[in-house]
């Protein structure tokens, strides 16, 4: 190689090292990547959104060790109190005052659909963590930049009457609260049950929040029916344990589905040998999951006892993921990266994105059911995973 070669060389070696430098400094000058998330910390459901901030806030400390394309992601959280306008709000200061790169979020459906119905005018990358009602998947049919990550109520309602069936129980009663959320599930109900070979006995309703749920228990009561199925929120279920005692309701199981339990269940006497349907528990014996406890455990000095943490953490990291593989926050680009996640971690079943029903990008599509046994939430079904049995008919003072 002669000289004047190798001067020619070493000035592109200047050239390019000095391109990537001046590239790192435009990235790091461009500011943080900002990330908008719209959750309830406050309201009925308060407790899972709190959980849902501190998986974000998990995922947020470890993406921030490395950074992402350079820069610091940053976190905007949102207050939605469980309320529609005050998430459609949340929307609007996000994308307009913020200029937030993506959003994240959700947990109830009838907030979903507010923010939804905001969002299909202000196309954005929409990973959205919860809310399980169809209307919100049937109103963003159509838009490819919308990843949703829980199951729809159709995904939990088979799970449900599939686990049902495997108790032997052959008739139910419905008690569902009368939102966006509980409708969903009563509309499903019917064909699922019928396939499961399961009769449903009756249909009560209940507004959530309510503190006396003894009308509708009693009527459930009077069914006779082998199951109560009981679709509400956080608040309704220590309620609902409680007064079913009170007035002698003792099905062979009562099955639960709120979407996350209040603190202090574990502790309730009433409650024991209830069931529930989750996605996730802190038994999870997959490795990613024990690591998630053991970080959770470190940072908040507490075990987490709801699937809304590893979600929301699953939710934060595999959008930050894209953004590294997209190598920008163009929103075609970031589309076309989620598409690609394939991603295992805590919640322990691999996540990708596949059509579903009405909508194109659908992660998790199954539940777990667990029974509350001496203060501990016990996987019991399906049975690959379970970490006990399943006490049918459930000891209830017996």
């Amino acid at each position: 190689m002669n000289r004047v070669l190798r001067g020619v060389l070493g000035l592109l070696l200047l050239a390019a090292l000095a391109f990537a430098g001046t590239s790192q400094q435009v990235l790091a000058q461009a500011g943080p990547i900002k990330i908008g998330a719209i959750i309830p910390l406050t309201g009925p459901s308060g407790p899972s959104g709190q959980a849902m901030q501190k998986g974000y806030q998990l995922a947020l400390d470890e993406i921030n060790r490395q950074g992402v394309l350079g820069r610091k992601v940053e976190l905007i959280v949102e207050d939605d109190r469980g309320d529609p306008p005050t998430g459609a709000a949340a929307f609007l200061k996000l994308v307009t005052r913020d200029r937030i790169d993506v959003l994240v979020g959700g947990l109830q459906s009838s907030v979903s659909i507010a923010v939804a119905s905001q969002a299909r005018q202000r196309p954005i990358l929409m990973a959205w963590t919860g809310a399980a009602s169809p209307l919100v998947e049937q109103l963003l049919a159509e838009a490819d930049w919308f990843f949703h990550y829980h199951p729809w109520q159709y995904n939990n309602a088979d799970s449900t009457w599939s686990f049902i069936r495997s108790t032997g129980a052959k008739t139910a009663t419905l008690a569902i609260e009368d939102g966006p959320f509980g409708s969903s599930a009563a509309d499903e109900a019917p064909a699922f049950a019928r396939n499961y070979g399961i009769a449903i006995a009756s249909t009560e309703t209940f507004k959530t929040g309510a503190p006396d749920l003894t009308p509708m228990l009693t009527k459930a009561k009077a069914t006779n029916a082998d199951v109560l199925v009981f679709v509400g929120f956080d608040q309704d279920v220590i309620p609902m344990a409680t007064q079913a005692r009170q007035v002698g309701f003792s099905p062979k199981l009562i099955l639960a589905a709120p979407p996350g339990w209040p603190v202090g269940y574990e502790k309730l006497a009433a409650g024991n040998y209830v069931a529930g349907m989750a996605l996730w528990t802190a038994e999870n014996a997959a490795p990613a999951s024990r690591r998630f406890v053991q970080r959770y455990r470190e940072k908040f000095n507490e075990d987490p006892t709801f699937y809304w943490a590893p979600l929301a953490y699953t939710n934060l990291i595999t959008v930050a993921d894209a953004i590294r593989r997209a190598g920008s926050t163009d929103l075609n680009a970031l589309v076309a990266a989620m598409k690609a996640t394939s991603y295992e971690g805590p919640i322990g079943v691999p996540l990708t994105f596949k059509r579903s029903i009405y909508g194109k990008n659908q992660g998790f599509t199954r539940l777990i059911a667990f029974q509350w046994q001496n203060g501990k939430q016990v996987v019991v079904w399906p049975s690959e995973i379970a970490g006990g049995k399943l006490l049918y008919p459930a000891p209830y003072g017996r």
